[in-house]
């Protein structure tokens, strides 16, 4: 049995389609929201996770206290945690926005089959926007401390979501699975007997995971996200001299600098929007997802997202489906 509380009951759903398994094992689900509330008339995401039985209750809390203090965050670039639940078969079900496009590990794989890499000012503008997002939650005093390429989102007109704030915890408690073998997925680590407390995240970390993917993906280097091991400054300094200068500054202030009280996600965005201003100027968002677009498949809206657009509407309430269909 659980000894996790019940959180406050989730919010009624009919299921439209399974989207199959994400990259921590978990199962996805989309669905039609039954309640008339802040979601509106949109379509969510249901993720069911089986934790690891027999878990200490101090092992727990910090994923429960976590989800707790994510729920409330409300920005543009953070899809929204709708209720979190646990239940006697040590289940977590977490129901949150859904955010249609592709992730940027999905549009990183399509670049590298190309034999390319994405541009530089494109980087920069995915960089800005989470920065946004994580400043927005760091000034609640909450931490994502998860920030990959899986976890962000890329929008069919430019837009960036950073996604599953809250679930760093869920990554140790979780059931073993074999996973595919994908450079997205991110296998859940062990479990201790002896570590009853997850390690304080604090802010600056997620603000230099932020800025090793950004390195990453304009150098094409093999990232160290999920490495416990930081690379070596040296190491840092050979990957950003292959950067342009604006840039190049930015990244080298946030990793190799010492800390300072300044460092917050909001100068990080208006750094990276300086660079963009430096080289990109008059460039729109919906150009940002034209070097997308332009790659073999069907670009940054898949097909589950046109299915979403039809789905949606039949089992929404009678009056949004003359609404929408009368457009």
């Amino acid at each position: 049995m659980s000894v996790l509380p019940f959180s406050p009951r989730l919010p009624a759903f009919a299921p439209i389609h399974p989207l199959g398994r994400g990259p921590l094992g978990e199962w996805v689900s989309l669905v039609w929201p039954l309640e008339q509330g802040e979601q509106g008339e949109r379509p969510l995401v249901v993720k069911t996770f089986l934790l690891a039985p027999g878990l200490a209750p101090e092992t727990r809390l910090p994923l429960e206290e976590a989800l707790t203090r994510a729920v409330p965050l409300r920005h543009p670039g953070i899809a929204r945690l709708h209720g979190f639940q646990v239940d006697v078969r040590d289940t977590l079900t977490v129901v949150s926005d859904y955010v249609p496009g592709c992730s940027l590990a999905t549009a990183r794989r399509r670049v590298a089959g190309r034999g390319t890499r994405l541009s530089e000012a494109f980087v920069c503008h995915v960089g800005a926007e989470v920065a946004g997002a994580l400043h927005a939650a760091h000034v609640t005093k909450v931490v994502h401390g998860d920030v990959r390429p899986n976890r962000i989102r890329l929008g069919p007109r430019g837009e960036v979501t950073l996604t599953d704030f809250g679930l760093r915890p869920a990554c140790r408690l979780l059931r073993r699975f074999t996973s595919p073998a994908r450079p997205d997925v991110v296998a859940p680590l062990p479990v201790p007997e002896d570590v009853v407390a997850e390690p304080r995240v604090e802010a600056r970390e997620d603000l230099r995971a932020l800025g090793l993917l950004l390195l990453e993906l304009i150098t094409g280097r093999p990232g160290n996200q999920a490495s416990a091991q930081a690379p070596a400054s040296a190491e840092l300094e050979d990957a950003l001299r292959e950067l342009s200068p604006a840039p190049r500054e930015v990244l080298r202030r946030l990793l190799l600098d010492a800390p300072g009280e300044g460092e917050t996600g909001a100068r990080l965005q208006a750094d990276l929007r300086a660079c963009l201003d430096a080289g990109a100027q008059g460039r729109t968002g919906s150009e940002w997802v034209r070097e997308l677009a332009a790659l073999p498949g069907t670009g940054p809206l898949s097909p589950v997202d046109r299915y979403v657009g039809a789905a949606s509407v039949m089992t929404a309430s009678v009056s949004v489906r003359e609404r929408v269909l009368r457009s």
